[in-house]
């Protein structure tokens, strides 16, 4: 008799997230802990198995439906592969193999973790009513997943749904996955914050500064939010601009795919209007009228479990 809980895993370049998750969508049980980045991939992995391991426990071995792991990259998941993920800097790693000796007789399936987290939008946040979604996870690199016609669109190979990697300028900064000018280059967080570092180190005054007490390497998308927030200029500009370059990556994805909902996730989306309303504005702006004002763009209500719960409804 298959069991009523599926086990969500979600690994990102800062995180790894477990959770147990019921059919619909209620997470039961929790377990955070920071990625081992430091680690070869393959050992990285295993230190994922062994917290996997013990979270389910004999108590939920025989009873657990199965295993849906998210992970940032392009994802094979008929062979449970990543082939590149530029954020975690693996190639080619066989995660499914690596991590299934650890509960062998649990069935595992692995996805992108923005295609899940598109799954779990879909099914949790708008009840499987809005049958074509986008959903972008807006974090330390950025990522897009699709469902279409109420069916997760993973392309001819699996690797659909790279939004952060459309070029919204040819000659843009170079990005970790080879190519320049990605959307991720102007909306990741880790571009939020160069951006913020160079423009005072070119001398440009910031509440930065003081709410990092002159420690750099201590500026987050968080605090450039909470100086925007108290009035300062150059963090309001960075939102500012960081939205209207959202907004023209959504403008092409309303063109291409006229989708109900768009759905934004992650730390960089926390920054809510800052971002939003500049993304919206442009958004309409540029996309098609009738499609670009009858989409809804909105932030996630899961946010930060979005991923892991996405995942372990992905289990059959």
């Amino acid at each position: 008799m298959k069991g009523t809980l599926s086990l969500g895993v979600d690994i990102g370049g800062t995180g790894v997230k477990l959770a147990l998750v019921d059919g619909r969508g209620r997470i039961r049980r929790l377990q955070k802990f920071a990625s081992p980045t430091k680690e070869s991939p393959t050992e990285f992995l295993n230190i994922v198995g062994r917290w996997i391991r013990r979270f389910v426990g004999d108590r939920h071995l025989k009873t657990l439906r199965g295993i849906g792991l998210g992970v940032a990259g392009d994802v094979d998941h008929v062979h449970g592969r990543v082939r590149i993920s530029p954020n975690l800097q693996w190639r080619n790693i066989p995660v499914k193999t690596l991590l299934r000796r650890y509960l062998p007789s649990i069935p595992f399936i692995i996805e992108n973790d923005a295609n899940a987290a598109a799954w779990a939008a879909y099914w949790v946040e708008t009840h499987q009513r809005a049958k074509n979604l986008v959903c972008l996870t807006l974090g330390r690199g950025v990522g897009g997943g699709l469902v279409l016609n109420g069916v997760l669109y993973r392309g001819a190979t699996g690797s659909a749904g790279e939004i952060g990697h459309m070029t919204i300028d040819l000659n843009g900064p170079a990005c970790p996955c080879g190519s320049r000018g990605c959307i991720e280059r102007y909306v990741g967080a880790r571009a939020l914050v160069e951006r913020v570092r160079q423009a005072i180190e070119d001398g440009e005054q910031s509440l930065v500064t003081e709410l990092v007490g002159n420690n750099f390497q201590a500026v987050t998308p968080l605090v450039i939010q909470q100086a925007a927030q108290r009035g300062d200029r150059l963090a309001q500009r960075i939102w500012r601009e960081a939205g209207e370059r959202l907004g023209v990556a959504l403008a092409s994805v309303v063109n291409l795919f006229n989708p109900e909902r768009i759905i934004l996730a992650g730390g960089v989306a926390r920054a809510g209007r800052l971002i939003l309303d500049p993304a919206r504005r442009v958004m309409r702006q540029r996309a098609f009228p009738v499609p670009g004002h009858t989409v809804r763009v909105s932030l996630s209500q899961l946010d930060q479990d979005l991923g892991v719960v996405g995942a372990a409804l992905l289990v059959p």
